[in-house]
């Protein structure tokens, strides 16, 4: 809870409680991740209804088309049956855990942590559709020609953009924020 050069005081170099300032500071009281979470929540109950849980096609390019994926990215492990989807179900939520407490140590280390958030915002989406759908909403569909990317959703959209954050901070050597 404390930063650890401030450990023995429990105050921040501002005199103020370094206890409460992590907390509200933390993750997962950010309004990226709770917006993340919220429209992504949003969009996979209104477009599926709203498209009657069948496809509309906007263009040759976009398209919303429902799907309900029971695997993980592009539908691997899909048919790996009841057993299968749970023991990938629990695997998330081991990953989401440990995710959770690495971006917590993270951020106490002074360290941005927007890329690991968009990652938590979307396992998370992901994941409470896994337990309120028995799998993944998807209805996001790119084509290009005759090739067309697999269906997809705002969830998957956070988890890619959290990557890149976190791969393109991992190359440039990120260094850790000043403290107040």
């Amino acid at each position: 809870c404390c930063d650890s050069s401030n450990a023995d005081s429990g105050k921040n170099n501002r005199g103020g409680n370094t206890m409460s300032y992590d907390f509200f500071r933390a993750w997962y009281r950010s309004m990226l991740f709770w917006q993340i979470y919220v429209f992504d929540w949003f969009t996979k109950n209104l477009v599926p209804w709203a498209i009657n849980y069948r496809s509309y096609t906007f263009n040759d390019f976009f398209s919303f088309h429902y799907s309900v994926n029971r695997g993980i990215s592009w539908g691997l492990l899909r048919n790996c049956g009841d057993f299968g989807y749970s023991c990938v179900t629990g695997l998330i939520f081991l990953l989401l855990c440990f995710l959770a407490k690495y971006t917590t140590d993270r951020q106490r280390a002074g360290y941005t942590v927007y890329g690991e958030t968009l990652l938590l915002a979307g396992g998370l989406g992901n994941f409470t559709d896994r337990l309120a759908h028995c799998g993944v909403v998807d209805f996001i569909k790119i084509s290009f020609g005759g090739y067309s990317f697999p269906v997809f959703n705002c969830a998957d959209i956070a988890i890619s953009v959290g990557a890149c954050i976190i791969l393109y901070q991992t190359f440039m050597g990120q260094e850790p924020e000043e403290r107040e």
